[in-house]
């Protein structure tokens, strides 16, 4: 913080949360909530080592990164689950003096639980809108593409968009 004249603490400054990522966007407490209330069992990392320490210097730590981010999509089971993730982050951005966010999300590695790719976009798109009216957050939906996945995926996955 700056005791230069006319600086604000970065907290009031306006913001913008661009590819903020769906599954990422979980509280701590609802992840593990909800592994909880399904009996998933969570790894330290995600229970008691939180944030999960991860290094980036090999190929490890990217699949011990996947691997992570995988477990923490399997807690989200209901049209609720994804509701409450989506109105949380809404509220968490809010608390940060957002005035706009975008998440980003694959329905890919969602759709076989929400029954397809188009009823699990339709579902976040509908959860978007009732955070933003609840939070008064501007809000988006950017449907991403897993660029380890066939062109063809990505394709698809536009022409829903």
């Amino acid at each position: 913080m700056s005791d230069r004249p006319g600086s604000r603490p970065l907290r009031t400054l306006p913001k913008a949360h661009l590819h903020l990522h769906f599954t990422g966007a979980m509280r701590h407490d609802t992840l593990v909530e909800l592994a909880d209330r399904d009996g998933v069992r969570l790894p330290p990392a995600l229970r008691e080592d939180w944030p999960p320490v991860l290094s980036a210097a090999d190929e490890k730590g990217w699949f011990r990164f996947q691997r992570l981010y995988d477990l923490a999509r399997s807690v989200l089971r209901t049209e609720d689950d994804v509701r409450r993730l989506v109105r949380e982050a809404a509220e968490d951005d809010v608390a940060d003096g957002c005035g706009w966010t975008e998440i980003q999300v694959d329905p890919s590695g969602y759709a076989a639980e929400f029954g397809g790719l188009t009823t699990f976009i339709e579902l976040v798109l509908a959860a978007v809108r009732e955070a933003s009216a609840a939070t008064g957050l501007g809000m988006a939906v950017v449907v991403a593409a897993n660029r380890t996945r066939h062109p063809l995926d990505a394709r698809t996955l536009a022409r829903l968009a």
